[in-house]
């Protein structure tokens, strides 16, 4: 080896000894459960990374091992990473594994706003036991929008996370679903958060200001 990849090499090993491992933690929401460890020379560059554990390794059930989870780092305290939840999302091969012939399969996407005004979308999948016409397609996709809005419309972000994740929601909209027709499976299969509060509350002061000058507009036209 040359004297230049030497000092190369020793270099990069001085570097590595200059980094801090990091655990990193989940949220209070679900105890505070180690999901992974990190290192970082400087502790500001965890801020906004992300880690993507699975169910699995918060529950220990290794049936939820095809739910991946998101969490991105908010602030570091000492040795510890402190996350929020970032989003979900079931395995595309899973999601395959229940399709069924002679069956039907209804999604349902859109946007939420929890009662402390976070952002998120929800994606929700609907098997059935039998074919579904397009009116029950419609009248599924409305009942799932339904409780949907209702629980975010009731719940604090922290609240309805674990509801989306722990299969609270998918139960209560299965509930609703199969008073219209036979359903197989119903799971909330990919969740994101879009904005947190304040960037809701600086939209709405936008388009509150964008709708004032519109009528100012309006009347002086008059």
């Amino acid at each position: 080896m040359s004297s230049r990849s030497r000092q190369s090499a020793a270099r990069t090993r001085d570097k590595w000894r200059e980094k801090v491992w990091y655990q990193i933690l989940a949220p209070d929401y679900f105890d505070n459960k180690e999901i992974g460890t990190t290192p970082a020379g400087n502790a500001d560059l965890l801020i906004g990374r992300t880690v993507q554990p699975t169910l699995y390794d918060l529950t220990g059930d290794f049936e939820k091992i095809h739910v991946k989870l998101r969490f991105k780092i908010l602030e570091v305290a000492g040795q510890q990473a402190k996350t929020t939840f970032y989003g979900h999302e079931w395995s595309s091969d899973y999601l395959r594994g229940l399709v069924r012939r002679g069956t039907s399969r209804i999604d349902w996407i859109g946007p939420i706003l929890t009662k402390d005004d976070y952002l998120m979308r929800i994606s929700v999948i609907v098997f059935t036991i039998t074919r579904a016409k397009t009116s029950h397609e419609h009248a599924v996709r409305k009942a799932v929008e339904k409780v949907i809005r209702a629980h975010a419309k009731k719940h604090v972000f922290d609240e309805l996370v674990q509801k989306v994740i722990l299969g609270d929601l998918a139960t209560d909209v299965f509930d609703a679903v199969r008073k219209i027709i036979p359903v197989r499976e119903c799971e909330i299969r990919k969740s994101k958060v879009l904005k947190g509060p304040e960037e809701v509350k600086t939209r709405r002061a936008r388009l509150r200001r964008g709708t004032a000058s519109t009528k100012e507009a309006e009347s002086s036209s008059k």
